[in-house]
């Protein structure tokens, strides 16, 4: 197996990916939520789509096979296998006749609802999440899905987390020398930002560039620190060379599709960016939120919504009811409590995204009292309820967590114990280390977390220490990032990632998102070392180490996973999920 093989995309997610956005991951891992899409329809191919879909599959099938090191393709397209055809053969008459009229009931299915979006063209959509009015679409500084679906809609992206794996956007392909000492970036041809001009290497250049400014990008800077900058060339127009300062065999799954806007060289104005996304910002001021205008000119299909309007609504019941009486058409985001009271209203659409979609969690600080003392921290593990959590806050609507990021994802550390609860060892623990009250600073930034503060509080007086709550606006939670670097104690939530892209932008002394302020040489060490590695068995124990360190020592209180919720008109159709959770505007028809 290629070490680069966990990075490769199925025929059918590629195929997909070349019709649709290349929106990357998201800095909004803290504030965003949001995975793939288990309980929804894969997205619906027009007849252009599935014309180009039969030519790639015959394309692919004629390839060769491919070989097994890392510099021949990252972001490839899986071969069939001779045994797997050998199998097919061997199956049953019944069984495949059986396959077969299933796949001819689906092509139908397919063709009904590609014809009803034919028939919905244009039109404006009124969308709405938690943010702040109007403000900068600038990359460096997005703190709320709704300004992240704006960011998203009008830049592209190099890459992205993708159902099936990689996603390619304006990157073709992405690709290591041996070693991983070196990377290549190849670049689609058809590229034009909004004003005109073409989309060039050198533009992906000042991209990385100026999102790995440490003083100008603080809180990414970290994602880009390994690349050579003095040394980093576009050898011609749609290549670009990333030279590395240390090997680095996880480059795109934690850096270039984790967030790698693509900006114009020298753009100064964020207000009304110049991108090259699916849409163009059209408005940007006042309490209507941004204005997006469909670019006919871009390279993916094009989109069938003439325009898109996102409006803040920072409360959830007021976004439901927004949707409800017709003043909004998507009300992104919803708590567990609205999806249920709704799930039978037959005037709205309300859907899920997979159990383990956002993570749910408190961070202790780690470097400042009284979380630096690791008796408290172990208190802390030992007084929460964590099935009380998940069935309290999300309705058991969720899964229990056991204090680390990437639950039912690769690589994620699924061999240590689960915690459980004891109360008495816990007061034993709160009461040695001189503990009898704490605050924390709880924010609804995400459903469900001002709930999962009130129940902490019930949890931690059975263990004799009473909990302050200091509630925050979830719109202004944000807006000073500096506190929430140096908070002891806060809810927060993360998006679920693999341990291979979470624990370098969130863990250790490396960390540009550090909340815990969890660091330790051992840490470092094998973070680095998993990074760096190009064995596959190999990288997979140094993150497992690393995982192990932060579970006995670290900040994180991960008690559960939570869907994202979200409803809609039954106007809106066609709608699907960016991995982020991110909805992908350019894919949705209204119907009359």
């Amino acid at each position: 197996m290629s070490p680069f093989s966990n990075l490769r995309l199925t025929r059918r997610g590629f195929l997909r990916a070349a019709t649709t956005a290349g929106v990357g991951a998201t800095a909004m891992a803290l504030v965003g939520c949001g995975d793939d899409d288990d309980d929804q329809p894969a997205p619906q191919p027009s007849a252009a789509q599935r014309q180009q879909e039969q030519e790639g599959e015959q394309a692919a099938a004629q390839q060769p096979a491919q070989q097994e090191r890392p510099q021949q393709q990252t972001v490839a397209v899986d071969q069939e296998q001779p045994e797997q055809e050998q199998a097919a053969a061997e199956q049953p008459v019944a069984q495949q006749q059986q396959q077969q009229a299933a796949a001819s009931e689906q092509q139908q299915e397919q063709e009904q609802q590609q014809a009803m979006v034919a028939e919905t063209t244009g039109g404006t959509l009124r969308f709405s999440a938690l943010g702040s009015v109007g403000g900068a679409i600038d990359p460096r500084n997005i703190f709320s899905m709704l300004a992240y679906h704006s960011l998203a809609a009008s830049f592209d992206f190099l890459a992205m987390h993708g159902e099936d794996g990689i996603v390619p956007g304006v990157a073709e392909s992405m690709t290591p020398n041996e070693d991983a000492t070196s990377w290549t970036i190849r670049l689609r041809p058809d590229v034009q930002f909004h004003d005109g001009q073409a989309l060039t290497a050198q533009d992906v250049a000042f991209s990385i560039a100026f999102m790995g400014d440490w003083e100008n990008s603080p809180r990414h800077a970290a994602q880009w620190a390994d690349v050579d900058f003095p040394n980093m060339a576009a050898i011609d127009d749609l290549t670009l060379e990333l030279p590395m300062l240390r090997p680095r065999a996880d480059f795109v799954e934690a850096s270039m599709a984790l967030y790698a806007p693509v900006v114009p060289e020298g753009i100064e104005d964020w207000t009304l960016p110049n991108g090259s996304g699916p849409f163009r910002v059209a408005a940007n001021d006042g309490a209507d939120g941004v204005e997006l205008i469909r670019n006919d000119d871009w390279w993916g299909e094009p989109a069938s919504l003439d325009r898109v309007v996102t409006v803040p609504i920072s409360d959830p019941s007021a976004r439901i009811n927004a949707l409800k009486s017709g003043e909004i058409d998507f009300a992104y985001q919803l708590t567990p409590t609205i999806g249920v009271a709704e799930q039978d209203n037959p005037d709205i659409v309300v859907w899920r995204t997979n159990a383990g979609s956002a993570v749910m969690c408190f961070t202790m600080n780690t470097a400042l009292p009284p979380f630096d003392d690791p008796r408290v921290r172990e208190a802390m593990r030992l007084a929460i309820d964590r099935q009380a959590m998940v069935n309290g806050v999300l309705l058991g609507q969720g899964e229990v967590g056991n204090d680390l990021v990437g639950l039912g994802m690769t690589g994620y550390h699924d061999g240590l114990p689960q915690r459980s609860r004891d109360v008495a060892r816990a007061a034993e623990l709160f009461s040695a280390a001189g503990i009898s009250e704490l605050d924390l600073v709880a924010s609804e930034v995400a459903p469900g977390l001002l709930a999962s503060g009130e129940l902490l509080a019930q949890h931690l007086a059975e263990a004799g220490v009473a909990l302050t709550i200091d509630e925050i606006p979830a719109d202004a939670f944000f807006e000073d990032f500096a506190a929430r670097m140096s908070t002891p104690l806060q809810t927060v939530y993360f998006i679920n990632h693999p341990p291979a892209v979470h624990l370098p932008r969130f863990v250790g002394s490396g960390a540009g998102v550090n909340l815990t302020a969890f660091t330790a040489a051992e840490f470092d060490e094998a973070l680095s070392a998993a990074q760096s590695t190009v064995d596959d068995a190999e990288r997979a124990e140094h993150l497992l180490r690393a995982q192990e360190i932060e579970w006995n020592d670290g900040g994180m209180l991960v008690w559960g996973y939570s869907p994202l919720i979200m409803a809609h008109s039954p106007r809106v159709t066609n709608v699907n999920l960016a991995g982020e959770g991110l909805v992908q505007f350019q894919d949705i028809a209204l119907s009359s």
